[in-house]
């Protein structure tokens, strides 16, 4: 029993392997058919997430020159000690003063 059941899986595969299949069916109209889906495609318009990968390059570029003027932008020391505590201490000073808190 098992070499009959063999022998017929051999045929059923040997037939398989020698039939070609009908593609004309798809093959027909294949041009228009995929004109007519890019069509349709642009028409969509492009994602959010795809304008986003165009815009990297520019923020690499503006990342770039931000580092690049930190670097090279110093700022002048000043030798009065309490500068960092005192600086806009005037304004507020005299907003108390002409608004009478």
């Amino acid at each position: 029993m098992s070499d009959n059941g063999d022998e017929r899986l051999d045929r059923l595969f040997a037939a398989a392997r020698n039939a070609r299949m009908d593609t004309s069916a798809q093959e027909e109209y294949f041009e228009t058919r995929l004109m007519a889906r890019l069509r349709e495609r642009r028409r969509e318009g492009v994602p959010w997430y795809a304008l986003l990968w165009r815009m990297v390059p520019v923020f690499a570029v503006l990342v770039v020159l931000i580092a690049v003027y930190s670097a090279s932008y110093k700022i002048p020391s000043s030798d009065d000690l309490f500068a960092a505590i005192s600086s806009g201490q005037e304004d507020y000073l005299a907003q108390n003063v002409l608004t009478g808190e």
